[in-house]
């Protein structure tokens, strides 16, 4: 994990003069003042490390895709139309193959683009900004270097999301169907209209809760249903592909985290003086979809539920700093402070000792000097 070390310590001290240079109300519950440009330099520290990578996980998978894309300046004939062909993906790596980037240059843009939205919509919606950006920097900074296209979906998903917050209803589709074109289970996002009640005050939260219980209980039995689900979007699964061993159940514990600790302080929740609105209600319910699904997953194969639960793996970046400044003053600090080291924990465990190849035996990258746009 030595190799995420230097970028996790530039990070957190970037957000920490951003947050330094901002101004929060007395109730912690926002800022009067965000500061405008320092937080920028994260989304060049993320992108320039990730788009120099040259072996991660899946990384390799999609540089040989890349690699031997025929390069036909600009002929598109070859491209399956159908969602679930994400030719949203191909038509970009056509382009940029046709331009002549190098496959470095190929996962530059991809990182410009997902970690600029993302952090952007951190910047945008978090109430602490370095407590978000460390728990992006433990949750999900990783998984955009394996999971390309799901995670550049994501992206837009977000924009999506905003535009929801928003009630623009037009551009919410708009950027959903983008999104689809990226990677196919896209999709799920159009649940977001369905989450913006306030958590546990409504009957809502429990009846998610329920649906998800039993979805996991009787998902073996379902697989008949599901795979006619996933094959109307495109996708052809085996009913071993889905019946495989189950997540990590540490793992499902960190996900739950933003549903249990809500469920104790749903009184401050419900408190008008810590106006937890609109956006704070969605994150939140959000939050516990990156938990329920991963519940199914206890019980299915990991490599799909999982990567379907990491559709929300952002949520709880913003939704847990909210909640960590709503617990009693004299709380507030050793929580926070037991949170930082449970949270280091998982981030040193997810990197070592997750069943996959440790990051630093699996990660390796070009010198910033040796990098090309165009070859």
């Amino acid at each position: 994990m030595w190799k995420l070390v230097p970028i996790f310590l530039i990070c957190i001290a970037v957000a920490f003069f951003s947050d330094r240079f901002s101004r929060k109300n007395e109730r912690l519950t926002g800022y009067i003042y965000k500061e405008k440009f320092i937080w920028i330099l994260l989304i060049v520290v993320t992108a320039v490390f990730a788009g120099l990578r040259t072996r991660y996980n899946d990384t390799g998978t999609y540089l040989e895709s890349y690699e031997y894309l025929v390069n036909s300046k600009f002929d598109f004939s070859d491209v399956e139309w159908t969602f679930g062909g994400n030719f949203g993906f191909v038509i970009v790596n056509i382009l940029l193959k046709s331009l002549g980037f190098t496959n470095n240059g190929f996962l530059m843009v991809f990182a410009i683009v997902t970690y600029s939205i993302y952090i952007w919509f951190i910047h945008k919606y978090s109430t602490d900004f370095l407590m978000s950006i460390f728990l992006f920097m433990c949750l999900v900074f990783t998984f955009p270097l394996a999971a390309i296209k799901q995670c550049v979906a994501v992206a837009f998903c977000l924009l999506a999301v905003d535009k929801a917050i928003n009630k623009k209803w037009f551009w919410f589709v708009f950027w959903i169907l983008i999104a689809e074109t990226f990677h196919a289970y896209s999709i799920i996002y159009l649940i977001v209209p369905l989450m913006f009640f306030l958590p546990w005050q409504d009957k809502r939260t429990v009846m998610w809760i329920v649906i998800f219980f039993f979805a996991g209980i009787l998902l073996r039995p379902m697989l008949g249903t599901l795979l006619e689900a996933t094959e109307s979007l495109g996708k052809d699964y085996s009913v071993e592909e889905f019946s495989g061993e189950g997540v990590n159940p540490f793992r499902l514990l960190v996900t739950l985290v933003p549903l249990v600790m809500s469920f104790i302080l749903q009184k401050q929740i419900n408190d008008p003086y810590y106006e937890y609105d609109r956006q704070d209600n969605v994150c939140l319910n959000l939050s516990f979809l990156n938990g329920e699904i991963m519940f199914i997953a206890l019980f299915g194969t990991a490599n799909y539920f999982a990567r379907l639960a990491n559709y929300f793996y952002i949520f709880p970046v913003i939704a847990l700093p909210r909640l960590f400044n709503m617990v009693k003053p004299k709380w507030r600090t050793p929580m926070k402070v037991a949170a930082i080291g449970c949270y280091l924990f998982f981030m040193w465990y997810s990197n070592t000792h997750s069943g996959f190849n440790p990051f630093d035996k699996d990660f390796d990258r070009i010198a910033l000097n040796e990098f090309k746009w165009i070859s």
